[in-house]
């Protein structure tokens, strides 16, 4: 979903001479409201439209059958004027305006604003272009609700099937784990096999819990530990560099971090394995991928680095929301997103840089006010 536009200041009275206007203006009567004031109501006849020359406004609807009933539309501000509509659908009002903070209007009656219109042409045209902006405003606001309606819907229908497999599939997960404890009993040279498969299995447990906890919106109950970088970061490249190797893909650590840290290790884990998979799938033939980490004003960054294609400049603003995925065509779009929502947990963020030539950065950063 694209960022909405900014809103333009379209004036009544744009393109005529600050002398007429002036005298326009002392013709009119000009009102005052106090902060929190109704200024316009929802089905009341109208008779005026309105000037802002001070103050904000804010333009609400009632909505039937919602919780809460009231639904904020936009906020205006000086030089803006609200309550047209009624005076060219002789309908009436659509919407509430109430007064934000103490506020001053000019007060135009609908014989005077016919009157203004054929005598200063400029005022109907600045009319319809005003309209046809909040048109286009609205255009985007509708598609946005309309964007996430839908991500709303496959969630759902994500978070289905996903309780699904889970309960389907913890039966099989649990007799791979006691086969696995059964063969290191029988054959204790295989210990350091059969705990690789153990965790595994705990790992899918996990990845297929965490995805349900995202869609459902659950919070993660983090368990902050005192962590060795240098161990933690040992064990990753352990793990997954020989894997990369087979792929002619390098993975390189480089860790200036050699003091205790305070982060919940699995999660922590899971967000850079998701990371340096990214970054494995983007990577056609050989490459590199740089794990970083270092101390600094309290704040721990660790950052995956590789020399891939990089993220299409097109999705970048759109690269943490669920459902954006690139170079992956089988890929859910949903690994970023929890990624974010595990730092963020965290009380941290994650950035994303393109690296020059080509390439990718995301950076973790997590504060590091724990006292354990």
């Amino acid at each position: 979903m694209k960022k909405e536009s900014k809103k333009k200041i379209i004036g009544l009275f744009d393109g005529i001479d600050d002398i007429i206007v002036n005298d326009i203006k002392q013709q009119l009567r000009t009102v005052k409201f106090k902060k929190g004031d109704k200024i316009l109501r929802e089905k009341e006849e109208g008779s005026c439209l309105y000037v802002i020359l001070k103050g904000k406004i804010e333009i609400e609807k009632e909505v039937e059958h919602s919780e809460p009933p009231i639904a904020p539309l936009t906020v205006m501000e000086e030089g803006e004027f609200f309550g047209e509509m009624s005076l060219l659908n002789e309908e009436p009002r659509s919407a509430n305006a109430i007064a934000l903070e103490d506020t001053e209007l000019l007060e135009i009656p609908e014989e005077e604003f016919q009157r203004l219109c054929f005598s200063h042409p400029n005022i109907m045209l600045n009319l319809v272009r005003a309209l046809s902006e909040r048109l286009r405003l609205t255009n985007e606001r509708f598609a946005g609700a309309l964007s996430e309606m839908i991500q709303k819907n496959r969630l759902t229908a994500i978070g289905k099937a996903t309780s699904k497999i889970i309960h389907d599939i913890k039966s099989p997960l649990t007799i791979i784990s006691l086969n696995a404890q059964l063969i290191e009993t029988l054959f204790p040279e295989a210990e350091e096999l059969t705990q690789g498969i153990i965790k595994q299995a705990k790992l899918i447990d996990e990845l297929l819990q965490e995805t349900l906890d995202y869609i459902k919106g659950n919070p993660n109950h983090l368990i902050i530990q005192k962590v060795d970088m240098v161990k933690f970061l040992k064990d990753i490249e352990d793990t997954y560099g020989p894997s990369l190797k087979s792929r002619n893909i390098e993975l390189v650590i480089e860790n200036k971090c050699n003091e205790p840290v305070y982060f919940d290790e699995e999660r922590i884990r899971r967000t850079i394995i998701n990371l340096i998979r990214n970054s494995s799938e983007a990577i056609s033939t050989k490459g590199t991928i740089k794990i970083m980490a270092n101390l600094s004003s309290n704040w721990l960054q660790i950052s995956v680095i590789d020399d891939g294609p990089g993220v299409p400049p097109a999705i970048v603003d759109d690269l943490f929301k669920p459902f954006i995925s690139y170079n992956k065509p089988t890929g859910t779009g949903l690994g970023l997103s929890i990624c974010q929502k595990l730092v963020q947990e965290h009380k941290g963020r994650i950035e994303y840089t393109p690296v020059q030539p080509h390439g990718a950065r995301f950076d973790i950063r997590l504060p590091q006010q724990h006292n354990l």
